[in-house]
């Protein structure tokens, strides 16, 4: 996804499909078993396929097991054989897959609103100068008339005009 460029029809898809499966997950949390044999795990993964087989009465005696593997075959992570697990699974290699895309993207936008924020800063700082720029010329301006209604006042016959007007 990093490797292409992405349009945004893409892009509005992908956050589609990724919160419907978002939904099949819920409330994950990270979990560690307490240090034991091999044995000893299979043991334990033993129970977790039976509580999925409690949970999923319909499914069929031989079911897929769904898994994120890495490199070389290495497992990440189970996410069972129930009816969702392909999915979960799916989903987990998805967003593995798009997460650098998803925090170039989350930088860019960082970076982005750090830069407008800037120049707003930098426009209204410009338009204060120029409102007391004007507001200096406004109250010269001011200044000056009343110099010059005062100087007419002092001119002879002038006053006349300056009455009548």
């Amino acid at each position: 996804m990093t490797d292409t460029i992405v349009t945004k029809e893409q892009m509005l898809a992908y956050v589609a499909d990724a919160r419907r499966l978002l939904a099949q997950v819920q409330d994950p949390i990270w979990a560690v078993t307490p240090t034991q044999t091999d044995a000893e795990h299979l043991a334990d993964y033993k129970s977790t396929l039976a509580r999925t087989r409690v949970a999923f009465p319909q499914m069929e005696e031989k079911t897929q097991m769904n898994m994120v593997l890495g490199e070389g075959g290495i497992v990440y992570a189970f996410t069972g054989h129930s009816p969702t697990a392909a999915d979960r699974a799916k989903a987990l290699v998805g967003f593995i897959r798009t997460m650098p895309f998803l925090l170039d993207s989350l930088v860019a936008s960082l970076e982005a609103k750090e830069e407008h924020s800037a120049r707003v800063t930098e426009l209204l700082q410009h338009n204060n100068a120029q409102l007391t720029e004007n507001r200096e010329q406004r109250a010269e301006i001011r200044r000056l008339e009343s110099r010059i209604k005062w100087l007419l006042e002092l001119v002879p016959g002038e006053q006349i005009k300056a009455v009548s007007a």
